[in-house]
């Protein structure tokens, strides 16, 4: 696609850390900036959750570079 492999793993990168921030709730309105939301969710613990996805995010990862 013209995209240097090493931007294209940056991109996901970032966008494994946004997303596991989500999912694990500790995304912060510092972090967030104007950009910060905060989505209702059942309390409990997410880690395995976000074990999981972040083991997607490195497959990626390990896909493109």
């Amino acid at each position: 696609l013209g995209v240097p492999t090493q931007s294209a793993a940056r991109a996901v990168a970032i966008m494994k850390a946004s997303a596991t921030a989500l999912i694990g709730e500790t995304n912060s309105p510092a972090s967030g900036g104007k950009r910060f939301r905060k989505m209702e969710t059942t309390q409990g613990g997410c880690s395995a959750l976000v074990a999981e996805a972040g083991a997607y995010f490195d497959r990626v990862i390990g896909a493109v570079a």
